[in-house]
C-alpha cells in the first residue's frame, strides 16, 4: 500500500515538473489569489487543513506547459532556418555562437518555467498534495497497526486457549495415570502379600513335618517305661488307629479343598493380572493418541503463529523503512511551509514509531512466551513419556514377580500334596505293623502265660525231688565225676541253646528292622533303636551266660568235692538234674528274652502313638492354615467385588451421560413433530426453550396429540416422509432411553416414572398410532 502511494505522489511530481515554461508570460493572470489569515482563535491545525483542502482541489493549470513548449519550438526553428540562409557562410569559428545562441532560448523557457515553478501557489499545492499523501499514508499505517494489533491480539488469545487446554489434558492424563498406577501398585502388593502369606503356610507345614520327622528318635526314650501297660497300648492302639484314619481321611480332602482353593485364587489372579494388563495397554493406546494429537496441535499452532510473526515483522519494517524515507524526503518543504503542521505531523509520527517499537516489544514477548511454553509442554511430555516408560517397566517386574510367586505357590502346594501323600502311606504302613505286631505279642502272651505256668511247677518239682534224692544219696560222692563230666556237656548244650536263642532273636530283630523301614521316612532312627534293642538283648546274653558258667563251675567244684563220697549215688540222677536244669535255662532265657521283646514293642506301640499325636498337630496347623488361606481369598473375592461396584457406578454414570443426550434428542424431535401439526410457534415458547425448558415442545406435542388427531397419525405417518423419520427417531431414542433403564438395579420404579412422563406420553401416543405396541 505504502508503494502504490509513493509511486502516485512521484506522478504527480512529474506533472507540476512538465508545467510550460511559457508560464512566465501568464503569471500576472494567473497570480494566487490572497489567502485570508486565520480568524481569531481558530487554531492553527484547522486553518492549514482547510487551506491544504482548498489548495488540493484547486486543478493545476496545464496551459503553461504546452506555451514553453512551443515557444522553444519556434525558437530552434527560426535559428534553423537562419543557419540555413547563412549556411554558406558558417565556419568552425560562427558555429560556436550559433549553437550558443540556438541553445540560449530553451536555456531561458527553462529558467523562467523554474522561477514559475517555486511560485507561491505551485509552492501551496505541491505542499497540499504531499500534505494529502501523508496523512493517507499515516492513516494506512494506523490501519496497519491496528490490523496487526488485533491479529495479535487474537493469535494471543487463542494460544492461550489451546495451552491452556493442553495443561489441562496433559494434567488429566497424569492424573488418570497416576490413579492406574496406585491401582496396580495396590493389587500387586496385595497379590505379594498373598504370596508371602502362602509362602509361610507352606514354610510353617514343611517345619511341622521337618518337626514330626524329628520328634519319632525321642520316643525310644520312652521304651523302658511302658512295659506294664501292653494291653492297655494294645487298645489305645486300635482306637488311635481308627482316629487316625479318620484325621487321614479328613486331611485328605481338606487337602483337596485347599487344592481347589489355592486353584481358584490362582485363576482369579490370573484374570485379575490380564484386566490390568489389558487396562494398560488400552490406557497406553490412548495417551499414545492424545501424545500425537498435541503434538500434531503444537506443530500447527506453532507454524501458524511463526508465520504471523514473520509476515507482521516483514509489514512492520517495510511500513516503518518506507515512512522513515518519506519523512526525510519531505522534511525540508515541510519545515519552509508549515511549521506547526511538521511538529505535529513530527509528534505523531514519534508515537507511530513508538507504537511500532512496543509492537516490536510485544512481537518478541510473545515470540519468547511461545518459545517458554513449547519448551514447558516438551519437558511435561518427557516427564509423561518417562512415567509411562518407568510405569511399564514397573509394571512388568511385578508381573514377573507375581509369575513367579505364583509358581512357588503351585510348587509348595505339590510339594505339601506329596508330603500329605507320602505322610498318609506311612501311616498305612505303621499301622498296618503295629498290627501285626500286636497279633504276635497277644500269641506270644497268650502262649507264655500257658505254659510257663506249668514249667515253672515241673521245675520246682524237679528240683524238690533233686535234693531229696541228693540228701539221700550224700554218701555216694564218688558219681559226682561222671556227673560234672556231664554237666560240663549240659553246659554246652546250654551254650548252643544260647547261640540258637541268639540268632533267633538276630532273624527277629532283622524282620522287625526290614518292616519298620519300609512305612517311616527316617528308617535310621527306627534301626538306631532296634540295633540299641540287639545290643541290649546281646548285653543280657552276654551277662546271663557268664552267670551260669559260674554257677556251674561252682557245681562242678562241689562235685569235685564230693566226688569220691558221690560218684555211685548220682550216677542216675545226673542225668535227669542235667535234662531239667536245661529245661529250666532254657525256659529263663525265653523269659528274659520275651520280656526285652515285650518291651521293644511298648516302644514301638509308644511311638506309633506319639507320631499319631504330631500328625494330628500338623493335620491341626494345617487346618488352621487352610483357613487362613480362605480367609485371604475372601479377602480378594471382597476387592473383585468392590472393582465391580466401581465398573458398576461408573456404567451408572456413563448411562446417566447417555440419557441426557437421549432427552435432548427427545426435545429436538419433539419440536419437528409439533412444528407438522402446528407450524405457528409462539413467542413465549421459544423464550422458555431457550431459557432452558428444554420440555416445553414435548408438552406442546403432547397437548396436540389429541385424540381425535391420533387416528390421522398413521395416515401421515405413511404419507409424509418426513413425519415418519421423526417419529422413528423418536420411537427409537426413547425405546434405546428405556432399555437402559430397565437394566439398572431399580429400573422398574423409574421405567413407569419415564413412562408418565410428558416424553413417554408422547411416546406412547405416537407408538399406538403406528400400531408399534400391538
Amino acid at each position: 500500500m505504502i508503494v502504490d502511494l509513493r509511486a502516485e505522489r512521484q506522478d504527480r511530481s512529474d506533472l507540476l515538473d512538465e508545467e510550460p515554461i511559457g508560464m512566465a508570460t501568464q503569471a500576472p493572470f494567473d497570480a494566487p489569489e490572497p489567502i485570508a489569515p486565520p480568524a481569531p482563535g481558530q487554531p492553527a491545525s484547522i486553518w492549514l487543513e482547510d487551506q491544504i483542502g482548498i489548495a488540493a482541489e484547486a486543478p493545476a493549470p496545464r496551459w503553461p506547459l504546452f506555451v514553453a513548449i512551443s515557444t522553444s519550438a519556434l525558437w530552434l526553428i527560426g535559428i534553423l532556418i537562419w543557419g540555413m540562409v547563412g549556411l554558406a557562410q558558417v565556419t568552425p569559428t560562427t558555429l560556436a555562437p550559433i549553437v550558443t545562441l540556438a541553445l540560449a532560448g530553451p536555456m531561458l523557457v527553462a529558467v523562467l518555467w523554474l522561477i514559475l515553478q517555486r511560485g507561491s501557489r505551485a509552492e501551496q499545492r505541491r505542499f497540499a498534495l504531499t500534505a494529502r499523501d501523508m496523512r493517507d499514508e499515516a492513516l494506512a499505517l494506523e490501519s496497519a497497526v491496528a490490523a496487526v494489533g488485533r491479529m495479535l491480539e487474537a493469535n494471543r488469545s487463542e494460544l492461550s486457549a489451546q495451552a491452556i487446554a493442553l495443561a489441562e489434558m496433559a494434567q488429566a492424563a497424569e492424573t488418570r495415570f497416576n490413579a492406574i498406577a496406585r491401582d496396580l501398585s495396590d493389587d500387586i502388593q496385595m497379590v505379594e502379600a498373598h504370596g508371602r502369606t502362602l509362602a509361610d503356610v507352606a514354610g510353617t507345614s514343611q517345619t511341622s513335618l521337618a518337626q514330626l520327622l524329628d520328634a519319632l528318635p525321642h520316643a525310644v526314650d520312652e521304651v523302658g517305661e511302658a512295659s506294664d501297660r501292653m494291653a492297655e497300648a494294645a487298645r489305645s492302639a486300635q482306637s488311635h488307629a481308627a482316629a487316625l484314619d479318620a484325621q487321614l481321611v479328613a486331611l485328605g480332602r481338606r487337602g483337596q479343598d485347599a487344592d481347589t482353593i489355592a486353584s481358584g485364587a490362582a485363576q482369579r489372579l490370573a484374570a485379575h493380572i490380564e484386566q490390568m494388563e489389558a487396562t494398560s495397554r488400552v490406557a497406553s493406546s490412548h495417551l499414545e493418541t492424545v501424545t500425537a494429537n498435541v503434538a500434531t496441535t503444537i506443530d500447527t499452532l506453532l507454524d501458524r503463529t511463526a508465520d504471523a510473526i514473520d509476515q507482521s515483522r516483514q509489514g512492520i519494517a517495510a511500513q516503518g523503512e518506507a515512512m522513515l524515507a518519506m519523512v526525510s524526503a519531505n522534511q525540508a518543504a515541510l519545515d519552509s511551509a508549515a511549521r506547526d503542521s511538521a511538529e505535529a505531523l513530527a509528534e505523531r509520527l514519534t508515537q507511530v514509531d513508538g507504537t511500532v517499537t512496543q509492537l516490536t516489544a510485544q512481537l518478541e514477548a510473545q515470540r519468547i512466551a511461545g518459545e517458554a511454553i513449547v519448551d514447558t509442554l516438551d519437558t511435561q511430555l518427557d516427564r509423561v513419556e518417562t512415567r509411562i516408560a518407568t510405569l511399564h517397566v514397573q509394571g512388568t517386574e511385578k508381573s514377573q514377580m507375581l509369575a513367579a510367586s505364583i509358581s512357588a505357590l503351585g510348587g509348595s502346594a505339590d510339594a505339601m500334596t506329596g508330603a500329605l501323600e507320602a505322610g498318609e502311606t506311612m501311616a498305612n504302613r505303621v499301622i498296618g505293623t503295629t498290627e501285626t505286631l500286636l497279633i504276635a505279642l497277644d500269641a506270644a502272651a497268650r502262649e507264655i502265660d500257658e505254659t510257663l505256668p506249668e514249667a515253672l511247677a515241673r521245675l520246682d518239682q524237679r528240683i524238690a525231688n533233686s535234693h531229696e534224692v541228693v540228701v539221700q544219696t550224700k554218701p555216694e560222692l564218688l558219681a559226682l565225676v561222671t556227673a560234672a563230666e556231664s554237666t560240663h556237656e549240659a553246659i554246652e548244650a546250654i551254650a548252643e541253646v544260647i547261640a540258637e536263642q541268639r540268632q533267633t532273636l538276630e532273624n527277629l530283630s532283622g524282620t522287625l528292622i526290614e518292616t519298620l523301614s519300609t512305612g517311616r521316612a527316617k528308617a535310621d532312627a527306627l534301626g538306631m533303636m532296634v540295633e540299641e534293642t540287639i545290643d541290649r538283648t546281646n548285653q543280657f546274653a552276654d551277662e546271663a551266660a557268664p552267670k551260669l558258667v559260674d554257677a556251674l563251675l561252682r557245681v562242678r567244684e562241689t562235685a569235685v568235692t564230693a566226688a569220691d563220697s558221690a560218684r555211685e549215688t548220682l550216677a542216675n540222677v545226673i542225668p535227669e538234674a542235667a535234662t531239667i536244669l536245661e529245661q529250666a535255662s532254657a525256659e529263663a532265657m525265653r523269659r528274659a528274652t520275651g520280656n526285652t521283646v515285650e518291651r521293644q514293642v511298648h516302644a514301638i506301640v509308644d511311638a506309633t502313638q506319639s507320631a499319631v499325636e504330631a500328625a494330628t498337630r500338623a493335620t491341626e496347623r494345617l487346618a488352621r492354615q487352610a483357613e487362613l488361606i480362605t480367609e485371604k481369598t475372601a479377602v480378594i473375592e471382597s476387592r473383585i467385588e468392590d472393582a465391580r461396584t466401581e465398573r458398576e457406578d461408573a456404567d451408572r454414570d456413563n448411562f446417566a451421560r447417555r440419557a441426557s443426550l437421549l432427552v435432548e434428542s427427545l426435545n429436538s424431535a419433539s419440536i419437528d413433530i409439533a412444528k407438522i401439526y402446528a407450524p405457528e410457534v409462539t413467542d413465549s415458547a421459544w423464550a422458555a426453550y431457550l431459557k432452558g425448558d428444554r420440555g416445553v415442545f414435548t408438552r406442546r406435542a403432547v397437548r396436540i396429540l389429541d385424540s381425535h388427531q391420533a387416528r390421522d397419525i398413521a395416515d401421515l405417518y405413511d404419507q409424509d416422509l418426513k413425519f415418519r423419520e421423526h417419529v422413528n427417531r423418536y420411537i427409537h431414542d426413547f425405546e434405546a432411553m428405556l432399555r437402559g433403564v430397565l437394566a439398572q438395579r431399580d429400573g422398574s420404579p423409574l421405567g413407569v416414572t419415564l413412562l408418565s412422563s410428558d416424553m413417554g406420553k408422547l411416546y406412547v401416543a405416537l407408538a399406538q398410532a403406528i400400531e408399534r405396541l400391538r
